[in-house]
């Protein structure tokens, strides 16, 4: 995509496709999942590219904390896609 960190590239896909999901008039807990997802990476990949602020705490608290939201991020979009894919196949 356009960004030069990989998980601002994700944050966006999955927000994008929230997006449409949201468009198309589906409606689920899964849906909402995959949007917490989506914000978390988005900010773990926020964190990875502002340099700053981990030159003056640390780079490796800075990293630490990056790969901390990146971590939660996936846990939130692997649920949300276990839900989404429920949702699909067992209830309609």
């Amino acid at each position: 995509m356009v960004f030069e960190s990989t998980l601002l590239d994700v944050g966006v896909a999955v927000l994008v496709v929230v997006a449409l999901a949201s468009f198309a008039k589906q409606k689920g807990k899964g849906w909402n999942w995959l949007a917490v997802g989506g914000v978390f990476f988005l900010f773990a990949g926020t964190l990875s590219a502002a340099t700053t602020l981990a030159g003056f705490l640390g780079s490796v608290i800075w990293g630490g904390i990056a790969s901390l939201f990146e971590v939660v991020g996936l846990i939130f979009a692997v649920v949300g896609t276990v839900l989404v894919g429920y949702e699909a196949l067992v209830e309609k």
